[in-house]
């Protein structure tokens, strides 16, 4: 592939001889630069008896390389005025820095050392691990944040995309230094990674300097390609007694790469994207059920879906879940209106052009098309992608994706199946 190949100006590919690939957008009226290394090394990526593994890892990079210790390495960022960080999802991760352009060459060169030479140290390993039993306390006190996965796990029920991303007390506690050493040396391989930069530069000089800080990095990460998973339709119920029942329901919807994704994007903003959506003005306006509820889509690289999310009382916890599933049966049958497809599309047009105004959001977004798709989308191309969806398209998606059929039901609170459900389903 060409350097260039099918990419508008402003716009750029390299690929380094060890397997590196680079992508970036040239934004010149910034005087920052954002820019990551994405690496397919997530949760999916865990050995299956140590679930964890990839939420601890992405702190653990930064607690020293062979040349500095924990805190030598935040004076060192901090004294070029650099934000960093590390992210991981299902699917992938992410280090990344974010700094003014003329300080690019020397925070480079330190995330080379936290990708290159990490040591892991024991010591830091202790103080980390008591950090994410913490986040695990957190995330099982509150059902709000932990409907989500629990909904989840059983859309992807058998698949690696169903495991809990912080792991468990046991999974986490069981965690030691060699899990970490055996991640980094198997999956941080130069043939698994993807830079991606944002802001202003010299497409030039960056492969130069990625050559010349990177180019010496060996080794292949072995193939990792995961099986669509296939959901059915079930009910998962965990009982908590309390004032509050969460709801959440997921069934199959267009993946990023799927031909109807932007008109299933629509559906979603349709269905419970703001406060003039559907679920908001049916089940909070004119009935009062919940205290708050969204729909939106999410997804991986085989499946996506249509997730939604009600928080509302036990007492009207079965009514609520009618209500939901009645619009659900609506939009099925009737699609949307002209007025809301309209209403929409401007909305998702201004939600991309806001986030797409910073070097962070299209370093992102530029990582998250090439990973996809092997192409750059531009935020015009996005823009033109909303405006072209029809009627007649989101009928299709509808007709293709049932929201009913599979439909998996997640709760958490007091009700019993019968209480909750009844014959809804």
């Amino acid at each position: 592939m060409s350097d260039q190949q099918s990419l508008p100006p402003n716009y750029f590919y390299h690929r380094l001889p060890n397997g590196i690939e680079m992508v970036g957008q040239y934004m010149p009226s910034l005087s920052s630069i954002s820019f990551g290394f994405q690496l397919d090394a997530a949760v999916v990526h865990e050995p299956e008896d140590r679930p964890g593994l990839a939420h601890i890892f992405e702190y653990m990079l930064f607690q020293g390389t062979k040349r500095k210790d924990a805190r030598a390495l935040n004076e060192a960022f901090e004294s070029l005025g650099a934000r960093k960080g590390s992210s991981t999802g299902l699917e992938t991760s992410l280090v990344w820095a974010q700094i003014v352009h003329n300080k690019f060459d020397d925070t480079l060169a330190l995330l080379q050392e936290v990708l290159l030479q990490p040591t892991f140290p024991r010591d830091e390993l202790e103080q980390i691990r008591n950090l994410v039993l913490q986040e695990i306390r957190r995330r099982d006190d509150e059902p709000m944040s932990r409907i989500f996965e629990l909904v989840r796990s059983e859309f992807y029920r058998g698949s690696p995309l169903g495991r809990l991303m912080l792991g468990t007390n046991d999974s986490v506690r069981a965690l030691q230094k060699r899990d970490l050493s055996d991640f980094w040396s198997t999956l941080y391989r130069p043939d698994n990674v993807l830079f991606a930069i944002a802001g202003k530069f010299d497409w030039d000089h960056v492969v130069e300097k990625m050559q010349a800080l990177f180019g010496g990095w060996e080794g292949q990460a072995p193939g990792h390609a995961l099986s669509p998973a296939a959901p059915a339709s079930s009910v998962n119920l965990e009982h908590q007694e309390g004032k509050q029942e969460h709801l959440a329901l997921m069934c199959p919807f267009p993946n990023y790469t799927d031909p109807d994704y932007y008109a299933a994007m629509v559906l979603g903003e349709v269905l419970g994207g703001n406060m003039a959506s559907r679920l908001f003005v049916e089940v909070r306006e004119k009935r009062g059920l919940v205290y708050g509820v969204s729909a939106g889509l999410a997804g991986n690289r085989q499946n996506g879906s249509l997730r939604i999310y009600a928080g509302t009382t036990p007492e009207q916890g079965k009514e609520c879940l009618q209500v939901i599933v009645n619009e659900l049966r609506k939009l099925e049958r009737e699609g949307i209106t002209a007025d809301e497809l309209d209403r929409a599309k401007v909305q998702l047009k201004s939600e991309h052009v806001m986030r797409g105004e910073g070097s962070g959001s299209r370093m992102g977004a530029i990582a998250r098309s090439w990973w996809y798709e092997r192409k750059i989308k531009t935020i015009q191309e996005v823009k033109e992608s909303i405006d072209a969806v029809t009627q007649e398209q989101v009928l299709n998606v509808l007709h293709r994706f049932s929201p009913l059929n599979p439909l998996v039901v997640a709760a958490i609170g007091p009700l019993t199946r019968e209480e909750l459900v009844g014959d809804t389903l």
